[in-house]
């Protein structure tokens, strides 16, 4: 490893550029804006990996893919709001950006590489974006860009990767490749690969700046980036047990050197997107995982209730820190736990939090009321509401196949021929199909009900899914779910069988034996 000297705080560089003794030149007034152009972009952003290459279009598709389906430029806002510009598709998109700092991080997400592709922009800059095999590529208009300064991810992946699989990717992607049987032995061996690599773009960008085809500042920050890279490594639990052992047998302090901020610079920090990924990597205070098995599904997560207490409480953070990472514990609050900790949380959110804006957009993106957790709110496609109660009351003296699934759910639509299927092959009996969508889009929820054809059968959107007890009493974890009510409104069988896999012989025996 490089000694921490290339670890300098953005703020620092900045300031000494500035402190130079010169004649001040008369001030210009700063733009305050950032235009971004998007020229034909992707509808689907997808990075194929094919003969181990990465960003190579074939019409073979047997290689291996990673699909973004909302993929696109996250930036920190004048309001220090992570916003994501997704720009329309096959159009020439624009967007004009309020700044007030002398630059800007563009990044998007990159899964062949395990590095953000980021751009670094001015105040001011105008931005063309265009999409060699799905990949993004910038041109600034407005002034003289070194291509390798501005494009410098696709110029690293090159020059150190043959525009191969990265061993920072390998580090984990060979479960894909290997399988898991040579799994974490692989992944000590690329992860030694990596330290490797890294020794080698600390000395190309040493080069870069040398010859002045980066910047200084642009330098410092490919630096930082690849250091909190770097971190993410150590913190997979296969490396970091092996860390442990390796110091336990050369009985040394430590063996790696830590890579780490000022968190003082914290305000000055935060437009850069690997600071904040260093802001939630160090919130995480190693909690343990909590694995959730739900039948053929499951999940790993860390218990965010305990991560949100101990952010309030943690005197490293300032409270811009704080805003930013209560609401990325909420999120994990929201997605994992149940009604009674979302709304216990979100009201310590409230109490906690300056950050107004933000607070709206999570009680829009949550659907936030509890007033009626107590029901489940549905909404007809005539655009009427009623609970699931209700719909019960009003099928009552019928059997009710009920399937809860959404238009962005796989597993659901490639099921829904199986559906009708069903339906047709139980048409004498007295039965109807009821379909509830969860948390979904309702525009697209309509697209699929057509697309399916199933609009001849009961469809109805949840309003409240993320806040309903409802769901949490019948069991909903993970979708598609099938349940089976007799014709009393009794729930006889709360995980049905899916159609096509059980579902008719299942329903045929209940109403035979009702």
């Amino acid at each position: 490893m490089k000694p921490l000297k290339h670890i300098l705080p953005f703020i620092i560089l900045i300031i000494s550029f500035s402190c130079k003794n010169e004649v001040p030149a008369p001030k210009k007034s700063k733009p305050n804006q950032i235009v971004l152009i998007s020229v034909n972009a992707p509808k689907t952003y997808m990075h194929l990996m094919k003969q181990d290459s990465v960003g190579k279009i074939v019409k073979d598709s047997s290689g291996v893919k990673a699909f973004y389906q909302n993929n696109g430029f996250t930036y920190l806002d004048h309001m220090d709001n992570v916003q994501t510009w997704l720009p329309k598709p096959n159009v020439h998109d624009t967007l004009a950006i309020e700044c007030h700092n002398d630059y800007l991080e563009l990044s998007t997400n990159d899964f062949f590489t395990r590095i953000k592709k980021s751009f670094l922009v001015k105040n001011g800059d105008t931005i063309i974006f265009d999409f060699e095999n799905n990949i993004p590529r910038a041109k600034i208009t407005n002034r003289n860009v070194n291509d390798v300064e501005l494009n410098y991810n696709g110029f690293r992946l090159k020059k150190l990767f043959d525009n191969k699989y990265t061993s920072h990717f390998l580090i984990f992607g060979n479960l894909t490749i290997s399988g898991v049987e040579n799994y974490e032995k692989n992944s000590i061996e690329y992860y030694l690969q990596a330290n490797k690599d890294f020794e080698k773009e600390i000395d190309l960008l040493d080069s870069l700046k040398n010859n002045n085809i980066i910047s200084p500042i642009n330098y410092h920050y490919r630096i930082d980036a690849l250091n909190m890279l770097m971190e993410k490594h150590k913190n997979l639990k296969n490396i970091k047990n092996w860390l442990a052992r390796q110091k336990s047998l050369e009985n040394k302090e430590t063996i790696e050197q830590e890579h780490g901020f000022d968190l003082s610079k914290t305000d000055s920090l935060m437009k850069f997107s690997f600071f904040r990924d260093y802001l939630i990597q160090i919130s995480k205070y190693d909690l343990d995982m909590i694995e959730e098995n739900n039948g053929n599904s499951g999940a790993f997560y860390i218990d965010s209730r305990i991560r949100f207490d101990s952010i309030l409480l943690d005197k490293r953070f300032n409270r811009t820190a704080k805003n930013y990472l209560l609401f990325d514990a909420y999120h994990g609050i929201g997605n994992n736990f149940k009604v009674k900790d979302k709304k216990r949380y979100f009201q310590k959110l409230q109490e906690n939090t300056t950050n107004l804006e933000k607070l709206n957009q999570v009680v829009k993106a949550y659907k936030i009321d509890f007033s009626k957790s107590d029901k489940l709110v549905l909404t007809t496609l005539e655009n009427d509401t009623l609970t699931l109660s209700e719909v019960l009351k009003d099928n009552k003296g019928k059997w009710l196949y009920i399937d809860f699934w959404a238009s962005w759910c796989k597993p659901c639509r490639e099921t829904m021929p199986e559906s009708k299927i069903l339906k047709s092959e139980l048409e004498k009996e007295n039965i109807e199909f009821v379909y509830l969508s969860v948390n979904d889009k309702k525009e697209n929820w309509k697209k699929a009900i057509a697309h399916h054809e199933i609009s001849d059968s009961q469809n109805y959107f949840i309003e409240n899914g993320n806040t309903s007890k409802v769901m949490e009493d019948l069991g909903i974890n993970t979708i598609p779910h099938y349940l089976i009510y007799n014709d009393e409104g009794k729930l006889v069988n709360g995980y049905a069988n899916r159609p096509g896999q059980g579902a008719k012989a299942q329903l045929e025996e209940l109403m035979a034996n009702q």
